[in-house]
């Protein structure tokens, strides 16, 4: 009968040791599980987040100047000033709007954004994202800012009274009073259309009859009558020479025409879209180019357009700034506008990124305020970079919650040890043992299953970020913007998981460890 008790307890004993050995096991397997996930997970939200943002500064800088109202004429001034702050980089003027670009019968509405090739190097990474084309020449020679139509006038009118005070002086020099000049003022006038016209008498009012009309053909009409009149002279073996000549030359004054067009920018998805290619032919239409914006009424019943060559292609990896972005020279883009010489804002770089809110809050009190206002990169795309903020935090705490359930096997596998261990913890206890030493055995043991599951899980979390790594996971850029799975492998970040996976296992091994510390010898003993 003793013998068969015996076998018994040894039994159950051995099934208790069998079901630790489990339950140790799931823990530990929980543990590395939740940690082998959190990392990729974390790793992906922080790629989106560095993505997104390398994109967007590709094409914005870091800090923004803008004005209220229309007349930023002061850019120049404040490039200036921005020039003076230690920690900026560069400073740029832009204009940007919306307005549409026409290829052929294909149309799509475009971002249109005015830049000055020379200061645009310092603030954008345009040059670095060119795949087809260069951007020299960029900027036609003798271009210069734009004037508003008043300026334009008074210039234009001052200009043709200088060339009619010229005129009258020539004119004056070329006549001598006396009889020839009386002869030379009967005398009839040729027009170039053949008829002569003589000067009329003045009546006796002393006013002058009205003179006969006559067409007068234009300087390219008459040089067309006259290479007619040359072909017809030429005989038939010459003739189609000349033609083929007339033909080349044409084309050649096509292509020499359009080399003089602005040059233009476009994206490569756009360039796609609309079957655009290097040196191609585009119209760029500004429908609300002549919409005076103090009264709000059209001047205008046709919208502006202006022609420009392709001259590169750029890739920005963003799909929203493929799609839609266009580079043209800031001359160019003031003369759609009855502006002058003015822009939209001007853009600033910074050495730190993280630093620039402190430059545009500095700048602006540099500025005066008034109608001068800044804006960094993070309030200029705050939206965006919130919602990933958030949907990077709610991502972690759920892969979070696999360690914690994790963390729930860990407690239940330190009371079955303690329920096993009752009486050692007894026998200790009556030897002299402390109650805090006790509770530091259970911790160790806890502690350790939580370090063998993290360390495990830190294998798993890294093999698996190097293969989303290396092998790019492709996506849908319509949908995500951005045509493959980024990954931003962080050490910090893989301390914090460490730190939260093994916070989580020592706070679980509190409670079982509390309770053997708190246990009875007497208790312990009672049914050994």
């Amino acid at each position: 009968m003793s013998f068969t008790l015996e076998i018994g307890f040894r039994y159950l004993r051995s099934k208790k040791r069998a079901t630790v050995s489990v339950i140790t096991f799931i823990a530990v397997t929980g543990v590395a599980l939740g940690v082998g996930a959190l990392l990729p997970v974390m790793s992906i939200a922080s790629g989106f987040q560095k993505e997104f943002r390398d994109k967007v500064l590709g094409v914005n800088a870091h800090v923004l100047v803008l004005k209220y109202g229309l007349d930023f004429e002061e850019y120049r001034d404040v490039i200036a000033h921005a020039r003076k702050i230690p920690s900026v980089t560069g400073a740029a003027p832009f204009i940007i709007n919306e307005m549409m670009l026409a290829k052929g019968d294909r149309l799509s509405g475009v971002l249109i954004k005015g830049i000055d090739p020379e200061l645009m190097p310092s603030v954008l990474d345009l040059p670095n994202q060119i795949v087809e084309g260069s951007l020299k020449g960029f900027r036609k020679t003798g271009a210069a800012p734009a004037l508003r139509p008043e300026d334009l006038d008074r210039k234009i009118a001052t200009s043709e009274d200088e060339d009619l005070d010229a005129f009258l002086a020539e004119l004056a020099r070329s006549e001598e009073p006396g009889a020839d000049s009386e002869q030379k003022a009967k005398q009839p006038v040729k027009s170039a259309a053949g008829p002569e016209i003589s000067k009329q008498p003045v009546d006796s009012t002393g006013e002058i009859d009205e003179l006969p009309k006559v067409e007068v053909p234009t300087p390219r009409e008459v040089e067309a009558a006259l290479e007619q009149i040359e072909l017809a002279d030429l005989p038939s073996d010459q003739l189609e020479e000349a033609l083929f000549t007339k033909g080349e030359n044409e084309n050649r004054s096509k292509e020499e025409h359009s080399r003089t067009l602005p040059s233009i920018v476009v994206g490569k998805t756009l360039a796609e879209n609309l079957g655009i290619r290097i040196g191609d032919r585009v119209k760029i239409i500004s429908p609300l180019s002549g919409l005076d914006t103090s009264l709000w009424r059209a001047e205008q019943d046709t919208p502006k357009s202006r022609d420009f060559r392709v001259l590169a292609i750029f890739e920005a990896g963003f799909q929203e700034y493929d799609t839609r972005l266009v580079y043209v020279d800031l001359y160019e883009a003031q003369l759609f506008y009855d502006q002058g010489d003015t822009v939209t804002g001007v853009e600033i770089s910074v050495n730190d990124i993280e630093n620039a809110s402190n430059v545009a809050q500095d700048l602006e009190r540099t500025l005066g305020g008034g109608p001068f206002h800044t804006m960094d990169w993070k309030e200029l795309n705050h939206n965006l970079f919130t919602a990933l903020k958030i949907q990077k935090l709610m991502l972690s705490l759920v892969i979070t919650t696999i360690i914690v359930v994790a963390a729930f096997n860990v407690i239940a596998t330190l009371i079955i040890i303690v329920l096993e261990k009752r009486r050692e913890i007894a026998i200790l206890k009556a030897m002299g043992a402390r109650d805090t030493a006790i509770l530091k055995i259970f911790m160790v043991q806890g502690t350790a299953i939580g370090l063998l599951g993290t360390a495990i899980g830190l294998v798993i979390g890294s093999i698996a970020c190097a293969y989303l790594s290396l092998f790019e996971f492709p996506l849908d850029p319509k949908v995500y913007l951005i045509d493959h799975l980024p990954i931003n492998v962080s050490v910090l970040e893989f301390i914090l998981t460490v730190l939260i996976a093994q916070g989580i296992c020592i706070l679980a091994t509190l409670i079982p460890s509390w309770w053997a510390a708190r246990l009875i010898p007497s208790a312990g003993i009672r049914y050994q």
